[in-house]
């Protein structure tokens, strides 16, 4: 059972998390990581069971990042001939029933955190976008706050847009 104390400073954490995103703080955003965190969005398919429709990780993710990788995104999302991000994307996110609970086989005091998320995104007055889906985040406490040290995005869209130009 997570405490009252510990689940309001994870909220607060994943709030300022997703207000970075949302301003476009990408930098800062990437400074939440820790240097070995990976994030992952895997495949999803509709399928006649719920147990088949996440595929494994045998299977190409749309996205499989390391932190390099992340740092590669943000600043070619910064470069003048990032065309998809001319102007930037306007952003709403909204992370809901987030749950705490201590991370099994992990380092002392890392944290499983799981939330759903939707995400609305507005480009140029004419397109519009929402995404829907969970997180599930490791967090390793660092400093009297918290890093990132891992994060699978589970959208519920089977199909989504050729180049995904955000981040969740």
């Amino acid at each position: 059972m997570t405490s009252p104390d510990l689940q309001h400073e994870v909220e607060q954490f994943l709030y300022r998390e997703v207000r970075m995103l949302a301003e476009g703080r990408f930098e800062e955003w990437l400074d939440l990581f820790t240097e070995d965190s990976r994030y992952l969005m895997p495949i999803r398919e509709t399928t006649a069971t719920r147990e088949e429709s996440e595929r494994g990780e045998e299977f190409l993710p749309h996205v499989d990042d390391d932190k390099d990788f992340m740092r590669a995104r943000v600043q070619r999302l910064r470069h003048h001939l990032a065309h998809a991000e001319q102007p930037p994307s306007r952003l709403r996110y909204f992370v809901s029933n987030i749950e705490v609970e201590d991370a099994d086989g992990a380092e002392a005091g890392d944290l499983d955190v799981r939330c759903n998320l939707m995400v609305y995104q507005s480009r140029l007055e004419r397109t519009e976008k929402i995404f829907v889906g969970r997180r599930e985040d490791r967090l390793r406490p660092e400093n009297g706050s918290y890093r990132i040290a891992g994060r699978t995005v589970v959208l519920d869209q089977s199909l989504l847009p050729r180049s995904i130009t955000i981040f969740f």
